[in-house]
Parts: structure tokens; C-alpha cells; sequence
């Protein structure tokens, strides 16, 4: 797919404004579209992308302001909302445990808000897209990075959407220019009127507590803690 850099560009300066995402979040964003991007081959696969932003409280968010913004709200749930736009980057906003990090104390060291990941939407299930989709674990391999992947037997659920499968990938500590988790997120949509499970997000592998196990959404780190004590 082909992105209208400058409207990318105008929408992040607004999320910057509200104060959603940072100076640094915008460049990694935007450096997704570059052809610098350590994925760039899969870009012509793409159907947008989607940057997650976990913050403490999704009803708190300026939603008169992101809706004045021409920004649509979808697939709204408690602590959960995605704002699709016109310039094919999508944001979604999150206030409840989305990955394994959240559910392991002491994991998270960010002070929200933060981005939690950028996500490379390949939508189409043409083979091609396919074939693409499943170059990632090589190519983070030739680069040095971490990757986890998720689903193909079975579709990964997010609450109330299902898709077929995902590879995770995550920068080496020595990688100059990116910080955050790349989830590339293929198959279709689907998306269903009740939450459906959730395969959380993997916490990267190279993390310190990454042996420690996490349970399912909606259990918060500080649950966690008291049911390990028992």
C-alpha cells in the first residue's frame, strides 16, 4: 500500500498535541513508512497500520477532540478504543492488560502514556500476502531480532476481534531508532459482539522475567502478585 505521508504526518502531530504520543512515538511511527524501515518489504502488503498506546484511563481521553479530528471510534469496550482515520494509520488506545507485561509486576516501567507497540496490518489473504507475512521470523533473525509468534493453527483473539495469526518482533538492546514490540497481523478482521478471549501480547523474550507466566486479560499485575503469595 501506498501512504500519504503527510497526512500520516499531520495526524500524528495531532495525537503529539493532545499529548497521546511523544516527539520520539511520532518518529518511530513515522520511520515505519520509510523505506530505512527494517521490514520495508512488507509495506506493499499492508493495509494500514495501528500504533497502541496504553494510557490510565481510556474514558478520560479527548474524544470530542480526536471526533472533531474526523478520527472514528470503533470497537469500543471498557478500557479499550480504536480510532481509525483517513490516513491509514489507525490508533488504538487501552487502559486494560493487553500483554503479558502488564500481568507480571514490575514488567512495565513506562509511565503512561506510552506506546505499546506499532502493528503492520496485512489484511489481505492473497497468497503473496501470506507468503510475505511469513518472511518476518527470517528477516528479524537476519537482523538479530526477537520474534514470537502467535496463532496459524488456531486464529489469536483480541477481546472482541479474531484474526489468523501474528509474528512479534523486538529490537536487540544495541538497535539505534526503534524501541517498542512490531506486531505484523495477518488475515482478516473479524470482529464479534462479545469478547472472545485474548491472547495477550508476548512479553519479549529477552526480558528479565520472561520465564515468569502471566494469565489472560483483564487481571490486573497487582491480582497477579496476590495469587502468586497464596
Amino acid at each position: 500500500m501506498q501512504f500519504d505521508h503527510s497526512a500520516v504526518e499531520q495526524v500524528l502531530a495531532n495525537v503529539e498535541e493532545l499529548g497521546l504520543v511523544s516527539e520520539v512515538e511520532r518518529g518511530e511511527i513515522l520511520s515505519v513508512l520509510t523505506p530505512e524501515f527494517p521490514y520495508a518489504a512488507m509495506l506493499q502488503y499492508t493495509d494500514s497500520v495501528h500504533a497502541h498506546v496504553k494510557v490510565d484511563d481510556v474514558d478520560a481521553l479527548p474524544h470530542g477532540r480526536l471526533k472533531e479530528l474526523g478520527y472514528r471510534p470503533e470497537n469500543a469496550e471498557p478500557g479499550y478504543i480504536k480510532y481509525s482515520t483517513d490516513a491509514a494509520i489507525n490508533l488504538i488506545f487501552s487502559s486494560i492488560p493487553i500483554s503479558q507485561d502488564d500481568n507480571i509486576p514490575g514488567a512495565v516501567t513506562l509511565s503512561k502514556p506510552f506506546m505499546d507497540h506499532v502493528g503492520i496490518d496485512m489484511r489481505d489473504e492473497a497468497a503473496q500476502t501470506f507468503e510475505a507475512f511469513e518472511e518476518v521470523p527470517a528477516r528479524a533473525a537476519e537482523l538479530g531480532w526477537r520474534e514470537v509468534p502467535q496463532g496459524g493453527s488456531t486464529p489469536v483473539h483480541c477481546c472482541h476481534t479474531q484474526m489468523k495469526s501474528k509474528h512479534w518482533v523486538y529490537p536487540p538492546e544495541t538497535w539505534q531508532g526503534w524501541r517498542r514490540p512490531i506486531e505484523f497481523a495477518f488475515g482478516t478482521l473479524v470482529i464479534f459482539d462479545k469478547k472472545m478471549g485474548c491472547d495477550l501480547r508476548p512479553l519479549d523474550p529477552g526480558h528479565p522475567l520472561a520465564q515468569q507466566s502471566a494469565p489472560c486479560c483483564g487481571a490486573p499485575a497487582a491480582e497477579t502478585a496476590d495469587a502468586s503469595a497464596e
